[in-house]
This record gives C-alpha cells, sequence and structure tokens, in this order.
C-alpha cells in the first residue's frame, strides 16, 4: 500500500502589527484558504472536525467551508442527474482564531499541505470573500439546475458532447424550450438524420 508522506510545514498565524503577535488576545478570526492533497478534502474536513471536537476549538474554528456547486448531468439512460462538483480541487476555506495552538493543529493533520499565504505567513482573506463567493456558488447551482434550451437559436451549429451521437456535429433545426430540448441534424451514413437531444449533450461550436 502506497503511503503517503505528510507534509511538515512551521506555519506562523497572521499578525496585523507587532502588538497582536505579542498578544494573541487581540486577533481576529478570519478566512484561511488551506492547501490539501487532491481528492483528500472531505478527509481534511473530517479529521478537523474530530480534532475541533476533542480539543474543544469551536471558539477558534467556526466553519470549514469546501466551495462546490450543483451541476446537471446526464445518466446511463438520459435523464438528468445532479451531481456535486468541486471548484477550487486540493483547497479548503477555514474561518477561524489562528493562533499557535491552531497553527499547530493544522499543521499536524494529514493531507494538508499549508496555509497560503506569503513566505510562512498565513494570509487572511479580505473580509466578506468568502460570503460573495457562497452566493456566486449558489446562484450557479439554481442556473444551472433550471438550465434550457433558450441560450441557442436555429441554425446554431453544435457539437454533441454526451450519449450515443457524441463527438458528432450538426445543426439546431427545433427547440422545445418547455422540454429542454433541441432538434440537431446530423450526418450519418452520408445522409441528414434528425436527433431530439437533450440540451446537456450538446454545446455550442463558435
Amino acid at each position: 500500500m502506497l503511503k503517503i508522506k505528510k507534509v511538515i510545514l512551521f506555519i506562523e498565524y497572521m499578525a496585523t502589527d507587532n502588538s497582536s503577535a505579542n498578544n494573541p488576545s487581540d486577533l481576529k478570526v478570519k478566512w484561511y484558504i488551506i492547501q490539501t492533497y487532491v481528492g483528500f478534502e472531505d478527509a481534511v474536513r473530517k479529521s478537523l472536525d474530530l480534532k475541533i471536537q476533542n480539543l474543544s476549538l469551536q471558539d477558534k474554528i467556526l466553519e470549514i467551508f469546501i466551495p462546490t456547486k450543483v451541476v446537471m448531468k446526464l445518466g446511463k439512460k438520459g435523464d438528468r442527474v445532479e451531481k456535486i462538483e468541486r471548484i477550487y480541487p486540493g483547497y479548503i476555506y477555514m474561518k477561524m482564531l489562528l493562533d499557535k495552538e491552531v497553527g499547530y493543529v493544522i499543521q499536524n493533520t494529514n493531507y494538508i499541505s499549508r496555509i497560503t499565504g506569503t513566505g510562512d505567513v498565513a494570509v487572511p482573506l479580505e473580509d466578506g470573500y468568502v460570503e460573495k463567493l457562497k452566493e456566486n456558488l449558489l446562484q450557479q447551482s439554481e442556473d444551472n439546475q433550471n438550465k434550457t434550451s433558450t441560450t441557442y437559436q436555429l441554425g446554431d451549429l453544435v457539437k454533441v458532447i454526451d450519449g450515443p451521437f457524441q463527438d458528432m456535429q450538426g445543426k439546431i433545426s427545433g427547440i422545445d424550450e418547455a422540454n429542454s430540448v433541441v432538434d440537431v441534424l446530423l450526418t450519418m451514413f452520408e445522409r441528414e438524420t434528425l436527433v431530439s437531444l437533450d440540451v446537456l449533450a450538446v454545446r455550442k461550436v463558435f
């Protein structure tokens, strides 16, 4: 079994001035970006959740956020399926009071590479950044769930990206907005054939 070596990094907490560095009580709760091994984001969150509970760090680590959004895909039977897609693989966001204790906990958590920043100094995100990110991802998820064929017009050249006609190109000859279906003229066996496809199965060719 392949063993993954843990990256040990010295993590300093961010201080706005020397007085804050000498007096940890002056530190403020901020959002930070934590770099993890790709694919281990959930494992890191579970490990940190357990440490927060065991070490009573609820007042210092307030939230762990993995940016995701809902995307619509076509299932094997051609039906629409909702899937969760990570936006930034290998990164998680933590809202916390980053003092030496919390820095030590993060440093000694498996599959964490580092807290992003400048050199050995962790730099927090601007106030409101994560809140705006959450709003944008929620809006994108809602847009994806309600996606229809209104972005296409008759005569548009499209490429089939899913299903038995994948990689074929053709022109849109009909649009059923109510059912999110487009009729596409595909050339097969030197003949034009009309096929009806879910809007998710095609992509416009520019």
